[in-house]
C-alpha cells in the first residue's frame, strides 16, 4: 500500500511537472495558490485574482473555481502585488514574496456604492427601458451616446438635467475619435433629442434617487474561469513630456471606474502575434515618435518603430493583420494636418522589423484602415469609397468601389474589410448599413443592405419618422435609430461564410459568400454588448471584443452556444481581437486596449490543467 501512494504521488507529480512545461516559457519556477471568501464566509467563484512583479510591467490573472480556489501557472519568483476583484465587493490587496510555492488568501468586503466599479454592459443595462418612451431614449443613448467610447465613462457620473445638457452639448460636437471640433456639423440624433435625453439620464443618473435597476450577471465560470490573462502595459508616447511612464490609472482597480483619454493613453488601436509570439500594435493617432509598437512576450519591453512624415512627425498606422507566411501588413495614416504622405500599405518583416511602404497610384483612392488577406495570398485594405486588392508578388493593387458611397441621405463612409477564400473582398459602409463586395472574376462590385433593427423601428414617433427621412449621418457614429452598424468583420478561412460585427444592433450578420444569404444572429444580451471586430478561428468559431464594455466573447456557430470571457481591466474600450494557433500550444486570443493603453493575451487551462497545478502547489 504504501508503495502504491508513492507511485500515484510520484505520478501526479510528474503530470503536474508536464503541465507546468505546457504554458510559455517565462522562467518559471513557483506558484500562487488560495481561497477567495466573502466576508460572511461564502466561496466565492469567479473572482478576478491579478499579480505584478515589482519593477515590470506585466500583469496576470487567473479566476477563482467554484471553490473560491485558485492557482496560477508558474511565475518567476519574487516580490508580487496581489490583488483580487469582484463586482460589489471592495478590492483586496496584498504583497507576496512568491517562493517556491505560497499560499494567499482573501476575504471581499461588501461595497457601498458600486456604480462607479460597472463595466459598460452592467450600466447600459440598468438604464430605464421598460415604458415605449424610455425604451426609445436608451436606445438613442446607446447608438449615440458610446461612439467614441465605452459607455461606462460618462455614466459612472451623476448629474443633474443642466448638467446633463451641457455633457450632450459637447458630445454632439465630437468626432469619431473623441475630439470636440468647433463648427463641426453636429449628430442631427443627439441635437434633436438633447432635451429629453438630458431629463432621461437626470433621472437615471442625476441626484437623489434612480430609476435604474441593477441585476449584474453572474460570475465568469467553467471555460470562462479557466482562463489567463497576461496584460503587457504599453509606454506612454514620449513627445507628450508626461512626468510617468506608463499610464497611473490603468484600469487595473476597478474601484477607481473609468478613466479618462485626456491623458494621452489612447492611440493603442490593433495588435497581433508574431509566430514568435511577441506582440505588434498601431498607433491610431498621431505622434511625433510611434508609427508601430513591438512588445517582448517574455519581458514585456516595448519598442516603438516610427516611418517619418514630413514636420517631424511619426506616419500613424491602422489595421494589422498577420498573414500566411507570418508577415505583418497595416495601413499608415498621414500625422499632419497638411503635407502628409500619401496613404500606403506596409509590409513588416517581423524577423529584422523592417517597414516596406506600397502606395496606390494617383489615379486610385488611398488605402483608409482595416485590412485582410483572402484564399489567393492577396492583401485587402479599405479606402474612403470602398477596397484596394495587392498582390505583393507583382506589387501591384487593384481598385474595387462601393456601389453605393453617396445617396440622399449623404456620404457612406467604409470601416471594416474582409477577404474570403476564393480571393473576394468585403467591406462595410456603416452608417447606412451596406456590405459591399467584389467579384474577381468580372473585377465590378456588388452590394448588399442589411436588414434593420425592427424592434428599433416600431419605437419611432411620427415625428421622428419624418425627421429621418432627410436625416444625413455627419459620420458612421451618428446612426440612425434602427442602424445595425456593420463596423469590422472576418471571414472563415476554412468556409464560406463571412461574419460582420453589427456594433448597434448587438448581433452578428452571418453571411453565406457563394449565395449572399443573410442571417442575423443576437448577441446573449443585444442592449448591452455591442461588437466591434470579429475574427475566426480554425475551429470556425467567431470571436469578437465588446467595444461596448470589458468583456469578450467566443460564438460556436455549430452548437450555437455563446462563452462571454471578463477583461480584467476597466476602461478597456478595445477595438479589435486577433488569435494565434500553433500545433502543440494553447490557442492565445490578443485584445489591444485603446483606453488604458495596454495590450492582453489570453491563453487557456483544461481543469486537468489547473488540477495538476493545484496539487504541485500544495
Amino acid at each position: 500500500m504504501r508503495i502504491a501512494t508513492m507511485l500515484k504521488s510520484a505520478t501526479a507529480l510528474t503530470g503536474a511537472l508536464l503541465s507546468l512545461a505546457a504554458f510559455p516559457a517565462f522562467a518559471a519556477d513557483a506558484l500562487l495558490h488560495g481561497k477567495v471568501s466573502s466576508a460572511a464566509g461564502e466561496k466565492m467563484g469567479g473572482v478576478a485574482i491579478s499579480a505584478k512583479a515589482e519593477g515590470s510591467t506585466i500583469a496576470t490573472t487567473v479566476y477563482t473555481d467554484e471553490g473560491g480556489e485558485y492557482v496560477f501557472p508558474p511565475m518567476p519568483a519574487g516580490k508580487y502585488r496581489v490583488w483580487a476583484q469582484a463586482l460589489t465587493f471592495e478590492t483586496a490587496k496584498d504583497a507576496v514574496d512568491l517562493a517556491a510555492a505560497s499560499g494567499k488568501d482573501f476575504t471581499l468586503k461588501p461595497m457601498a456604492d458600486f456604480v462607479k466599479q460597472l463595466p459598460g454592459d452592467e450600466l447600459l443595462a440598468a438604464l430605464p427601458g421598460d415604458t415605449p418612451d424610455d425604451a426609445r431614449l436608451k436606445n438613442i443613448v446607446r447608438k449615440n451616446c458610446t461612439g467614441c467610447h465605452t459607455p461606462s465613462f460618462p455614466l459612472q457620473h451623476t448629474f443633474d438635467e443642466q448638467g446633463w445638457n451641457a455633457v450632450l452639448g459637447v458630445m454632439k460636437q465630437i468626432n469619431v475619435l473623441g475630439t470636440w471640433v468647433p463648427n463641426r456639423a453636429l449628430n442631427g440624433t443627439i441635437d434633436t433629442h438633447q432635451a429629453e435625453i438630458a431629463a432621461y439620464l437626470a433621472r437615471a443618473r442625476g441626484p437623489g434617487a434612480t430609476s435604474m435597476k441593477f441585476h449584474l450577471k453572474p460570475r465568469p465560470s467553467g471555460e470562462a474561469a479557466r482562463v489567463v490573462y497576461r496584460e503587457y502595459d504599453v509606454p506612454m508616447d514620449p513627445d507628450l513630456g508626461l512626468p510617468y511612464k506608463y499610464l497611473p490609472e490603468d484600469g487595473s482597480d476597478w474601484s477607481r471606474g473609468t478613466g479618462s483619454l485626456m491623458n494621452g493613453a489612447n492611440g493603442v488601436h490593433d495588435a497581433q502575434l508574431d509566430l514568435d509570439g511577441n506582440m505588434w500594435f498601431t498607433q491610431a493617432l498621431p505622434t511625433h515618435d510611434i508609427t508601430i509598437g513591438r512588445i517582448d512576450a517574455k519581458t514585456g519591453e516595448t519598442k516603438f518603430i516610427k516611418m517619418s512624415e514630413p514636420g517631424g512627425w511619426a506616419s500613424a498606422s491602422h489595421g494589422i493583420i498577420r498573414d500566411p507566411l507570418g508577415y505583418l501588413w497595416f495601413n499608415s495614416r498621414p500625422s499632419a494636418e497638411k503635407g502628409g504622405l500619401r496613404p500606403g500599405l506596409v509590409k513588416v518583416d517581423p524577423k529584422t522589423e523592417t517597414l516596406t511602404k506600397y502606395v496606390p497610384p494617383d489615379n486610385m483612392s488611398y488605402t483608409a484602415g482595416s485590412l485582410d488577406y483572402d484564399g489567393k495570398g492577396q492583401i485587402w485594405v479599405t479606402s474612403p469609397d470602398g477596397a484596394l486588392r495587392f498582390d505583393p508578388v507583382a506589387e501591384k493593387f487593384q481598385e474595387f468601389k462601393s456601389v453605393t458611397y453617396k445617396n440622399d441621405n449623404g456620404t457612406i463612409p467604409v470601416y471594416g474589410v474582409a477577404a474570403d477564400r476564393d480571393g473576394n473582398g468585403w467591406w462595410a459602409g456603416m452608417a447606412q448599413d451596406f456590405i459591399e463586395s467584389s467579384d474577381i472574376a468580372t473585377s465590378k462590385s456588388a452590394e448588399l443592405k442589411l436588414p434593420p433593427d425592427a424592434r428599433e423601428l416600431a419605437n419611432l414617433t411620427a415625428d421622428e419618422k419624418a425627421y429621418y427621412q432627410t436625416y444625413k449621418p455627419v459620420d458612421f457614429n451618428s446612426p440612425f435609430p434602427w442602424a445595425q452598424g456593420p463596423r469590422r468583420m472576418g471571414t472563415d478561412k476554412t468556409a464560406d461564410i463571412l461574419w460582420v460585427a453589427n456594433s448597434f444592433g448587438g448581433n452578428y450578420a452571418r453571411i453565406d459568400t457563394k449565395t449572399r444569404e443573410v442571417k442575423i444572429v443576437p448577441l446573449p444580451d443585444p442592449e448591452t454588448l455591442q461588437p466591434y471586430h470579429i475574427t475566426v478561428d480554425s475551429q470556425h468559431n467567431a470571436w469578437t471584443n465588446m467595444w461596448s464594455t470589458d468583456k469578450i466573447t467566443k460564438y460556436d456557430p455549430a452548437a450555437n452556444k455563446w462563452t462571454v470571457y471578463d477583461l480584467p481591466s476597466r476602461g478597456t474600450e478595445a477595438r479589435y481581437i486577433s488569435v494565434l494557433e500553433r500545433p502543440g500550444q494553447s490557442m492565445q486570443v490578443v485584445v489591444p486596449y485603446s483606453r488604458v493603453r495596454k495590450v492582453a493575451v489570453m491563453t487557456f487551462r483544461s481543469e486537468d490543467d489547473i488540477a495538476r497545478q493545484k496539487a504541485a502547489a500544495k
